[in-house]
């Protein structure tokens, strides 16, 4: 009788142990898929509910990808991101409690393929560091400004040096003149002695 009473016992109790423990049916992406639109969250679906401080990690080419937030409802688990997941083979992880407190852990695999590779967010990334261009100084009203005062400068310097080169023509004019009449009356008064002495 009481061997039976036992048998009993361990048929029930059996499957209820099997089914407080959490497994993990389904998820989001699938294990093995190739998903080829924008990943920017990961969802675990288990067989039972989990606890919350349940964990679940990111990993692909670049290493360790963090999730900016990890949620717990009931029997789903979901790991958001700030950003979409660059191509590349990606492992996803988990370390779960069930509700009778059994921890539970594996993990599933997936491609991502959705044209946002690597190379591409680390080109993203620098053009977003790169400091913007110079403002062109003579691309604006003070340029504007300067070019005109620069021209209007140029012009007078042209002015002055013309009125000097006009000074210095007139007065070598006036010194050849005054030359010139100097000589003239040299050879007058030479002119003048020589008939003197004639007359002598």
């Amino acid at each position: 009788m009481k061997k039976w009473l036992l048998a009993i016992i361990l048929t029930f109790a059996v499957p209820t142990a099997a089914m407080a423990h959490s497994n993990m049916e389904t998820s989001d992406p699938e294990d093995g898929a190739t998903v080829t639109e924008p990943i920017q969250n990961v969802t675990l679906k288990f067989s039972a509910g989990v606890e919350s401080g349940s964990k679940m990690t990111l990993t692909g080419p670049g290493g360790e990808q963090e999730f900016e937030d990890i949620r717990v409802d009931g029997d789903t688990m979901t790991g958001m991101l700030a950003e979409p997941l660059p191509d590349g083979d990606w492992t996803v992880g988990w370390n779960v409690v069930s509700e009778d407190g059994h921890p539970i852990d594996g993990e599933i695999h997936f491609v991502a393929a959705g044209g946002d590779s690597a190379d591409a967010q680390a080109e993203a990334d620098q053009e977003e560091a790169a400091p913007e261009d110079e403002e062109d100084p003579m691309d604006n009203e003070d340029g504007d400004e300067m070019v005109d005062k620069a021209v209007d400068e140029g012009q007078a310097d042209s002015m002055q040096e013309g009125e000097n080169q006009d000074e210095n023509q007139d007065e070598g004019g006036n010194t050849l003149l005054t030359v010139g009449l100097i000589v003239a009356a040299i050879v007058l008064l030479a002119i003048i002695f020589m008939a003197v002495r004639r007359k002598k």
